[in-house]
């Protein structure tokens, strides 16, 4: 009968304890005594970081303590998370993403960037057939936020008194539908010049003066 974990600490409390085997075996890794919470990176809900790991020297105990996002819901990217940070803990963060963590990284059956979780597809099905032991990972009621950042409504645009021409370098931004009225006039009395726009160098214009797409 399968178990039912209440928290989701206990649930991956428990996947860490069944995972021992596997990274003894299959990278030489010894995964050590861990306190794995869930909750935000030290970088905040807006990071794409899955998870951390604090050595143990962070800790008044000394044990590893590990943080899984507490907005990712699906149990086998909960646990490719847990896997990556193990091996943090196995190798108590030192040499961070470096050779030593790719070695294990890779034995292990992951893929592409080693500062990722992506798993290859054995180890999805292995982490599959773990999940669906330890039952139902207990988050239905936890948190569904999309964690993506704010969207720019409003773009300015930049404008100089270009010293090219004899300006004195003075820049503003402003709205292009303030643009569009009128340009910007440099407020220095010794130029009064109508100030330049500012174009990113990706952006060209025509002979006629007119931004190219």
């Amino acid at each position: 009968m399968t178990q039912i974990f209440e928290t989701r600490e206990e649930w991956l409390q428990a996947a860490a304890d069944a995972l021992r085997e596997p990274f003894r075996e299959r990278a030489s890794l010894t995964v050590p005594e861990v306190r794995i919470g869930v909750g935000w990176p030290s970088g905040g809900m807006r990071t794409r970081t899955g998870g951390q790991t604090w050595a143990r020297a962070a800790s008044a105990d000394g044990v590893n303590e590990i943080t899984v996002r507490v907005d990712i819901h699906d149990a086998v990217e909960v646990l490719s998370i847990l896997g990556h940070e193990l091996i943090h803990a196995a190798l108590d963060c030192k040499g961070g993403h470096g050779k030593t963590f790719q070695r294990a990284f890779f034995l292990m059956g992951y893929v592409n960037d080693p500062k990722s979780h992506a798993v290859g597809e054995g180890l999805r099905a292995e982490y599959a057939t773990l999940a669906a032991s330890l039952g139902d990972y207990p988050s239905a009621d936890g948190l569904a936020v999309a964690a993506r950042k704010k969207k720019q409504t409003t773009r300015m645009l930049a404008f100089h008194c270009d010293k090219e021409y004899g300006g004195c370098g003075y820049a503003v931004s402003t709205t292009r539908v303030h643009a569009d009225r009128a340009l910007p006039v440099c407020p220095d009395p010794t130029c009064e010049k109508f100030m330049e726009s500012m174009l990113p160098k990706s952006r060209k214009c025509n002979e006629n003066g007119e931004e190219e797409n």
